[in-house]
């Protein structure tokens, strides 16, 4: 078995890989977090129905749900420049997009993933809740807002975590494709220090092992936030 996979090269890969664990961990929690602000808003204007802007955000999430990660990122890193283009067409004011890092591009297109995703989560999530307990505390003098947090919120947290958190990590290893717009993370440094000798598998084992490390770390820290939180759970959350 030693003949066949090179151990010597797994050890020098897994050190010439590591330092881009940050660039992977980074685009997640960023695409993560700017995703949860996008979703939480897509899923207020739906819940409110709010006229043309509650269509269209069901629209975009109609549309980011539907598309492969890939095209999606694809179509943010050529139709960006268009956009810009027709901005300073319209406007006479010029945006370098040339300038603009390729990560940022990564970030936007992994952020309006996940925002789709967790657009639908969080809906979920506030529909779990019966609207009854929220008139119930309206009816014994809650204002709305401290209903809704004091009631549903913590409630629909205990439904959305477990949700949340596959969407964590469906994001973070969906940074593995942003190679393709040339942003050098995880997946990418190892296919470029395997490229002179074509040792590819032994670099993937680095890469998969590493991916399997932050999945276990990331699960372990959901799990113990799942925990707190199930002292919310329905009948608890005063």
């Amino acid at each position: 078995m030693g003949h066949i996979i090179d151990s010597t090269y797994i050890y020098g890969t897994f050190f010439a890989v590591i330092p881009y664990v940050k660039v992977t961990l980074m685009i997640t929690f960023l695409s993560v977090s700017l995703g949860t602000i996008l979703g939480l808003l897509s899923c207020v204007l739906q819940q409110n129905k709010v006229p043309v802007l509650s269509q269209l955000s069901y629209l975009y999430v109609l549309l980011c749900r539907s598309i492969p990660n890939m095209v999606l990122l694809y179509l943010v890193y050529y139709g960006l420049p268009i956009l810009f283009l027709a901005l300073e067409d319209q406007t006479g004011v010029h945006v370098p997009f040339e300038k603009v890092p390729a990560t940022f591009v990564a970030v936007v297109g992994l952020t309006l993933h996940t925002g789709a995703y967790l657009s639908e989560i969080f809906r979920a999530a506030l529909q779990s809740v019966p609207k009854g307990q929220m008139e119930a505390a309206q009816a014994i003098g809650m204002t709305w807002f401290q209903a809704f947090r004091r009631i549903v919120l913590p409630q629909a947290t205990v439904f959305a975590l477990p949700l949340f958190t596959n969407q964590f990590l469906n994001t973070m290893k969906s940074t593995s494709i942003v190679f393709v717009i040339t942003v050098i993370e995880l997946f990418g440094a190892a296919k470029l220090y395997t490229e002179e000798n074509s040792q590819y598998f032994e670099a993937y084992i680095v890469v998969a092992g590493l991916f399997w490390v932050m999945g276990i770390v990331f699960e372990f820290i959901f799990h113990r936030l799942e925990i707190y939180a199930s002292k919310y759970k329905r009948g608890n959350a005063l």
